[in-house]
């Protein structure tokens, strides 16, 4: 079954359906960028109603709660993308929605080592850009855009550049075989779980807001008379049943993660082409032992691992990680799963349309075999670690616009017409409006967690500037909804 059977499959099962309820707001993944979405837009646009699907029964239950949960820097990524400036300023949102809401983080700083000429070369260039991004002052507005705090004169990136001596007397279980590190004193860690329960919450607060669970998307339509979209939804109730609805939404947000592809494809006017994402899957591990990294009080971080093309990177590097217990964990690998398109030429029809587009879900539990790899890994920065002491923890799944395949690079480059940039921005957060109204948030991976409100922020202020206009607060444009109708409906 190939990919466009597959979504002409998904419509015949699904016929269409008139509307039931009307919203103007509809989220699609209840994700932490679909809570943080939630979240601003019932804040921003009080009489608007917001609604939030998530096809799980509890919200975060796939690339949300399977990282490294580490609030970045914003060091890595070219200078004039969205990955910078939305991370750069995602962290200083983020640390202060922390703050204010009680939710548990620590700042812990992270070093990022080099063990080669080539490397240390690599992090001089890193701390080069560095200083150029604290000289820009365009990201320097972005940054402290309505700070009040008084901490807008303060470097937007502090780095440190130190030596061996330097970073041995930091993290004194490092190899001595060291060139010059990074350090960086900005990043942290965080509880992401609270951090989604704290959106939750805020949203189902709001008497324009609601979060629907265990409701999936099965089918989008553009309403004849342009008033919006017609989104077609299945609800599995207690009992196990599947309900169908129906619901017109004025403004749709496809923030679906590692589907968002699919409901992205619904819509397109051209089907001779599909958007594909690559999925690329991350192995973490525990080390149940203080051997060998008894001392470490920072996140480590190797030199990135590049791509075959020597420019862009695959991974971040095999890492080490402590969450908020003090507990050290390994990950993630760089691990890319089959494609969706050879998994659907290959299916015997045995599976359903779901299934198949969920081949992913079977690849969630850690690779036990790579842990030997990732301990050779790790050994190479921390001699003395154990391999005994490493077991197989967790996995998580990034959703990669560009992936190995260049000829479905350059078709996904197409469709979004992206072609002939001075930087491929399929490396980047694609957002994008697609088609009046609809919304849509693509190869959401990494910074997306320390981005998470500055990209709810940035998606706000185009849904005010490109749909609403200016005059949205004006009497008279109220909701098209109640929020009340949700109960009939989900």
């Amino acid at each position: 079954m190939s990919h466009l059977q597959t979504l002409s499959s998904l419509r015949q099962k699904f016929g269409f359906k008139a509307p039931e309820v009307a919203v103007d707001h509809l989220i699609i993944g209840g994700g932490v960028i679909g809570l943080a979405i939630g979240h601003y837009l019932t804040r921003s646009f009080p009489n608007k109603s917001s609604y939030l699907l998530e096809r799980h029964s509890q919200v975060g239950q796939e690339t949300s709660s399977r990282n490294s949960e580490v609030i970045h820097a914003g060091l890595y990524y070219p200078l004039d993308s969205l990955k910078t400036s939305l991370c750069l300023r995602g962290r200083k949102l983020l640390y202060d929605f922390c703050h204010s809401h009680s939710i548990p983080y620590q700042k812990l700083g992270k070093l990022i080592i080099s063990k080669s000429k080539f490397e240390e070369e690599y992090l001089k260039s890193l701390y080069t850009k560095s200083q150029h991004i604290n000289n820009n002052q365009v990201l320097q507005r972005q940054v402290y855009f309505n700070d009040l705090s008084g901490t807008h004169h303060l470097p937007i990136l502090p780095i440190k550049l130190l030596n061996r001596s330097e970073v041995l007397d930091l993290e004194p279980d490092l190899t001595h075989q060291l060139g010059n590190c990074l350090l960086s004193p900005e990043t942290g860690i965080i509880d992401s779980h609270s951090l989604m329960s704290t959106l939750e919450n805020l949203i189902d607060q709001c008497d324009n807001g609601a979060i629907v669970l265990n409701t999936s998307v099965v089918r989008i339509d553009k309403a004849k008379s342009n008033s919006g979209w017609i989104v077609q939804t299945k609800t599995t109730n207690p009992q196990g049943m599947d309900e169908i609805n129906s619901v017109l939404a004025r403004c749709v947000i496809n923030c679906a993660g590692l589907n968002a592809h699919n409901h992205y494809n619904q819509i397109l006017k051209d089907q001779s082409n599909q958007l594909r994402l690559s999925f690329c899957k991350g192995n973490y591990y525990s080390y149940t032992s203080k051997i060998g990294v008894g001392s470490i009080n920072h996140l480590i971080y190797p030199t990135p691992s590049f791509n075959p093309n020597g420019k862009t990177f695959a991974g971040l590097g095999t890492h080490l990680t402590l969450d908020l217990n003090h507990k050290i964990k390994f990950g993630p690998d760089v691990e890319w799963l089959e494609t969706p398109t050879d998994v659907m030429n290959s299916t015997d029809g045995s599976q359903s349309v779901e299934e198949i587009q969920d081949f992913w879900v079977s690849n969630l539990s850690p690779n036990c075999n790579r842990l030997e790899e990732v301990f050779h890994s790790v050994k190479s920065y921390l001699p003395k670690v154990e391999l005994d002491h490493f077991t197989p923890d967790y996995s998580g799944i990034r959703p990669k616009l560009k992936g190995l395949n260049e000829t479905q690079n350059q078709i996904n480059r197409s469709i979004l017409k992206i072609e002939n940039q001075k930087q491929d921005l399929l490396e980047d957060f694609l957002i994008n409006q697609s088609d009046s109204g609809f919304y849509n948030l693509l190869g959401i991976e990494s910074p997306g967690l320390t981005s998470s409100l500055s990209i709810a922020e940035y998606l706000t202020k185009s849904i005010q500037k490109d749909f609403w206009g200016l005059d949205f607060r004006k009497k008279g444009n109220s909701r098209v909804s109640e929020i009340g109708e949700i109960d009939a409906w989900g």
